[in-house]
């Protein structure tokens, strides 16, 4: 990573707090300063393919948000939670994001891996079936074939939700496969059910014509953060004015998106060309971005500004990890699995708030 001194960094971070209208209260850069200035390269991974739900990511890097802030920021596509935290663990990424619970969980297995940001706070982790299919509940999964793909964030957690809902994995039939023909299996009933995120399965399956039920892992009491922004420790201790950048600029996106949600789309399609831009690629990318956006419309956003986390909920996913995932484990320190020092600097006036709660109710059904 090309590193700039603390002196040159300062010299266009001094940020001003302002209200706009599309913005809400963000971070601006002092004028003319960052032009003049050598960028700091930062490579940055997502958790999965381009697609709605991480729309925040190329809206930062359209609209110069973490640009103004000093930082030229390479996107990379994930591959999966699993691997996106194995990869910056390993140091091929400086910066990512990934499912919260999979970052707790690689925590405790020994990654040195810290939250620095939330996105979402309420997680759409569950199982998808067509809605003429005859599961009707998770029990009915046995005797099932049920498409998944093995580094996908979700797959952990499943054993915990087959537990908590009374349900016999080993009677389940489980195909390894990619993204793409997961789906094309799922529609063409190759598969009976998949495991996923809301946010990622039902708009690229519904914008093509089929209805889908989903049963979230929350309706068994696995209550988690949906994804976050994280590092690693030794990030966060030799270039803290980076991840500061990083997390203050994918808010101010955040913030663009919860209240300019066609423009945003619009960004998304002149990023990611391959998208191609069609109707149902349209609304496949609407619903997307909109299950995101409701999940991070949640109180401790409202209250104390985007991003900022619960160290309380961070417990809870610690304690859920170790009694199902990583039993014998030392629970870590809570302040060594997040941190609140990079987050809540950006935060909606009380109008913006409800202005952006009532642009995305819609969604709300995606979580009940």
């Amino acid at each position: 990573m090309t590193r700039i001194s603390r002196r040159e960094f300062l010299g266009y971070s001094r940020w001003a707090v302002v209200t706009t209208a599309a913005g809400g209260s963000i971070l601006a850069g002092r004028p003319g300063r960052a032009v003049a200035q050598p960028l700091t390269k930062v490579r940055f991974t997502l958790p999965w393919v381009a697609e709605g739900s991480l729309i925040h990511t190329f809206i930062a890097r359209n609209r110069g948000f973490w640009k103004k802030r000093g930082l030229d920021v390479d996107i990379a596509r994930g591959y999966g939670s699993l691997a996106a935290t194995q990869a910056l663990a390993g140091g091929q990424f400086d910066v990512g994001q990934a499912v919260t619970s999979v970052i707790v969980l690689q925590n405790i297995k020994g990654l040195p891996l810290t939250t620095i940001g939330v996105l979402g706070y309420k997680t759409t982790m569950g199982v998808g079936v067509l809605d003429d299919s005859p599961i009707r509940t998770p029990k009915d999964l046995e005797g099932k074939t049920v498409g998944w793909t093995p580094t996908s964030g979700e797959v952990p957690f499943f054993p915990v939700f087959a537990r908590l809902a009374g349900v016999d994995q080993d009677k389940i039939k489980f195909v390894n496969m990619n993204i793409d023909v997961r789906y094309r299996a799922f529609m063409d009933k190759q598969i009976d059910a998949i495991t996923d995120f809301a946010a990622s399965a039902i708009p690229p399956i519904s914008a093509r014509g089929y209805k889908v039920r989903w049963m979230l892992y929350a309706t068994q009491g696995i209550h988690l953060y949906e994804s976050a922004f994280f590092t690693t420790p030794k990030m966060i201790k030799e270039n803290p004015e980076v991840c500061q950048g990083m997390v203050d600029g994918i808010m101010e996106a955040l913030a663009f998106s919860y209240l300019n949600p066609e423009e945003s789309i619009d960004i998304f399609f002149k990023e990611v060309r391959e998208a191609g831009f069609v109707a149902k690629e349209r609304e496949n990318v609407r619903m997307g971005s909109g299950i995101a956006n409701f999940s991070g419309l949640a109180e401790e956003a409202r209250v104390n500004g985007l991003g900022w986390s619960d160290p309380k909920r961070f417990s809870e996913m610690a304690d859920l990890v170790l009694t199902y995932l990583a039993k014998g484990a030392q629970k870590p320190n809570v302040d060594e699995l997040y941190t609140n020092r990079f987050a809540g600097r950006i935060k909606l006036t009380e109008t913006q708030w409800v202005d952006a709660k009532k642009r995305n109710e819609e969604f709300a059904k995606f979580f009940a």
